[in-house]
């Protein structure tokens, strides 16, 4: 359900003292959501639903990278390239820079009208949702300077900035994660700061090379988890 909150509004150009926050307290997993598919329609069976979701997030993937605009019933999916040059005649190229690729769904009309008029909500106390944000990731080099180049070897330090990155190092459910291309996550166990708005992890020596996504983990309120993955990969180099 949808739990939503009034925070005091921090906006510069704010016209109201208060502003709306939400955060969803339930998570619908895989395993349910085949649950579900079988549940809905008695003729399909469990491997007939998991070989579905298989193909199809195969599939997705395959063709967002290949640059199509792929339709699902209820959204389309597609990349984007972001990023900044000082010349025209400059070449996009991924990984340099701040020259990244980010996956974009965008509903459809009438699904997301649907889910909007008919949602599920209640009121929560104020103050309550504190959600982490990445908003940039950076390397430092030996002299502490930050780059803009994401790769990475074992024991370099990177740096997330954002909100609310606070969290409970001695936590193994909480701290800084890098997911694989497979959904596979490794956590960061040492870090040289940790701050709401900076932190600072070292990339594990174990970690293989390979392009992997930055996710952090926090929790605001007891029992309960908060994470945000950062769209754009950072590279491991052996």
């Amino acid at each position: 359900m949808i739990a939503i909150s009034s925070y005091r509004n921090s906006l510069k150009t704010k016209k109201q003292e208060y502003c709306f926050r939400s955060v969803t307290d339930q998570t619908l997993d895989s395993e349910q959501l085949i649950k579900e598919i079988i549940g809905y329609n008695s003729t399909i069976t469990e491997a007939d639903a998991r070989a579905v979701l298989s193909v199809l997030n195969d599939r997705v993937r395959h063709f967002v990278k290949l640059g199509y605009n792929v339709e699902l019933p209820f959204a389309y999916v597609h990349l984007k390239a972001n990023g900044t040059t000082d010349s025209v005649n400059e070449g996009f190229t991924p990984g340099i820079g701040n020259h990244r690729f980010e996956v974009t769904c965008i509903f459809k009309n009438d699904a997301a009208r649907d889910m909007e008029d008919t949602s599920a909500w209640r009121i929560a106390d104020a103050g309550w949702v504190i959600l982490p944000k990445i908003t940039e990731l950076v390397g430092m080099t030996n002299n502490g300077m930050e780059t803009h180049l994401l790769d990475f070897e074992g024991m370099d330090i990177i740096r997330i900035k954002g909100k609310n990155l606070s969290f409970d190092a001695s936590d193994d459910a909480q701290g800084v994660f890098f997911v694989d291309a497979s959904g596979n996550t490794v956590r960061a166990s040492r870090y040289h700061n940790i701050g709401t708005a900076i932190t600072d992890a070292y990339i594990p020596k174990t970690l293989a090379a390979g392009q992997y996504r930055v996710k952090i983990v926090t929790s605001p309120r007891k029992k309960c988890l908060e994470e945000c993955i950062y769209a754009s990969a950072i590279k491991v180099v052996a």
